[in-house]
């Protein structure tokens, strides 16, 4: 069997392209990184660390790695040839590959080949379903035939996967725990399941909801008040007490809330914010405040994991002051180089604080949620 996969990020070797080799897949990459191509072809894979396990090496065997500009008809013809079709590139960046996706797909109808599944494994809610957006935009008219070429099955990822340099080689230290949740109703055949070691429901939202609302939105919460106060790495926030129980509150306003929408046992939701405290606070391991925050416009986005908890904690009549804090720390954030920071910063600065909240969040003026964010944003603001 072939797997075809866009992106050898941290994500993309350390999490889908693990999985994907252990479920018998000869693997090619699709991947930018012209360096990192060649140091995936001269060794015909790339090394792992397992962190939980002091670090032990696991080694990923790969078919080959290509450029989508320079080897644009081999990767063509790797569609054509797979028989999986993945994607870990950042949400963001779906358009990008959306076009090449589609040249594949209509290449395989020219081929005579069966429907695929084409994975989107991005940290957004309803991944599939973005990308076949994306490719039906480049498609126009076709999209009908290009949905009997293939499914797009949304999908919830969940590692801890860090890019580093290890015997002079880009590589990826994980960790053990994993969870890959794949929406069954969206697959080409139900019953032919594509991953191993995957979580295969017809009730994915709500594992959508508990990964992004809680890991991801309680993951950004900590950096974006932890940039405020000055911190540089994740570490440092989590191993600060009083900040680590704050972000525990955000997590439980959150579980709350899932608890309420769908059954989930609180005592279950409980072990699982300690699990990701626990997750977080590993010693010797960096993850960067800047990372995590990168991209605040898309992390405000009113379905994604900073508005969309806190929304809802407010219609359900839920507290929800710690989500609150957070939403109203994003709206501060400036990196220089982060692109969305800038564009935020100059709305407000263009137009107020106020009107940014609605134009982002889409939380309405003269609403109390919305006059709660917009005191936090005032009490956060830096002296």
């Amino acid at each position: 069997m072939r797997a075809l996969h866009f992106g050898a990020g941290s994500i993309g070797r350390g999490f889908i392209g693990d999985l994907l080799a252990g479920s018998g897949y000869d693997i090619t990459f699709v991947e930018r990184n012209v360096e990192l191509n060649a140091q995936i072809n001269a060794q015909h894979g790339y090394n792992l660390y397992l962190i939980e396990k002091e670090y032990q090496k696991k080694f990923i065997p790969t078919l080959r790695a290509l450029s989508p500009e320079s080897d644009f008809p081999a990767v063509v013809q790797a569609m054509v040839d797979a028989d999986l079709i993945t994607t870990a590139v950042w949400a963001d960046n779906l358009p990008k590959i959306a076009p090449l996706i589609l040249a594949g797909l209509l290449a395989r109808r020219r081929a005579g080949r069966p429907r695929i599944n084409v994975l989107a494994c991005e940290n957004a809610l309803l991944n599939g379903e973005i990308l076949r957006r994306e490719i039906q935009r480049c498609a126009g008219s076709e999209m009908a035939e290009i949905d009997e070429l293939a499914a797009f099955p949304n999908t919830a990822v969940d590692r801890m996967v860090l890019t580093t340099r290890r015997e002079g080689l880009d590589a990826v230290d994980i960790g053990v725990d994993y969870e890959l949740v794949i929406d069954k109703n969206g697959l080409v055949d139900e019953g032919a399941l594509p991953v191993n070691d995957a979580i295969y429901t017809h009730d994915l939202r709500k594992y959508l909801e508990r990964k992004l609302y809680i890991i991801n939105g309680g993951h950004a919460w900590a950096g974006y008040i932890g940039h405020l106060k000055g911190y540089q790495t994740m570490q440092e926030i989590f191993s600060n007490d009083g900040l680590r129980g704050e972000i525990q509150q955000s997590m439980r306003e959150t579980a709350q809330l899932l608890h309420l929408k769908y059954a989930f046992p609180l005592v279950e939701l409980e072990e699982y914010i300690r699990f990701v405290i626990k997750r977080f606070s590993t010693p010797g391991i960096t993850d960067t405040v800047r990372r995590v925050c990168r991209s605040p416009i898309r992390k405000l986005s009113p379905e994604d994991r900073l508005t969309a908890p806190c929304v809802q904690c407010e219609a359900a009549g839920l507290p929800a002051d710690y989500l609150v804090k957070g939403l109203a720390a994003a709206m501060h954030y400036f990196d220089p180089q982060d692109e969305q920071s800038v564009t935020l910063q100059k709305y407000i600065a263009e137009h107020n604080a106020s009107q940014a909240i609605t134009h982002f969040t889409g939380v309405l003026q003269n609403t109390r949620l919305h006059d709660a964010i917009l005191f936090q944003y005032a009490a956060l603001m830096p002296h």
